[in-house]
Order: structure tokens, then C-alpha cells, then sequence
């Protein structure tokens, strides 16, 4: 599996393929320690690598607390 380590989190994405549209689309875990979270987003991608690099930028983002509504607070 593959992770990415950001800011004392690890990230570890997950992307999920829709069978109805054919595309990937973002999914992952976010860890600090033992605490765990998963997030979702609809966007779509037509590669799973694609959906994997967005996977990550997406989880940066969330630490970061610059995507209004997700958060890391209750995993610190």
C-alpha cells in the first residue's frame, strides 16, 4: 500500500473506481499514531494514478485545513 507521510499525518490513498462511469475517483486514510480517518470526494478521474496523485494533494489539503467542512482535529 502506498502512504505518504505529510506534517506527522500519514496519508494513504485509496482511490475507488465507479463502475457506472468508469473514472476513479478520490478516497483515503488519513493516520496520526493510532487515530484513523477516511475521506471521500466525488471527483473523477479517468486514470487510477491520476485519482491517486489527487488522493494525496486532497489529503494535504485536508491537514492543512484549507477544504471547508473536512478536518484532522479529532485525530490529533
Amino acid at each position: 500500500m502506498q502512504f505518504y507521510e505529510y506534517k506527522g499525518f500519514t496519508i494513504y490513498p485509496t482511490p475507488r473506481l465507479s463502475i457506472e462511469s468508469d473514472t476513479w475517483m478520490i478516497n483515503l486514510t488519513i493516520r496520526r499514531g493510532t487515530k484513523v480517518k477516511v475521506f471521500s470526494a466525488p471527483n473523477c478521474f479517468k486514470t487510477k494514478g491520476e485519482a491517486t496523485f489527487h488522493c494525496i494533494s486532497f489529503g494535504k489539503k485536508i491537514i492543512d485545513a484549507e477544504i471547508y467542512g473536512y478536518t484532522t482535529n479529532d485525530i490529533l
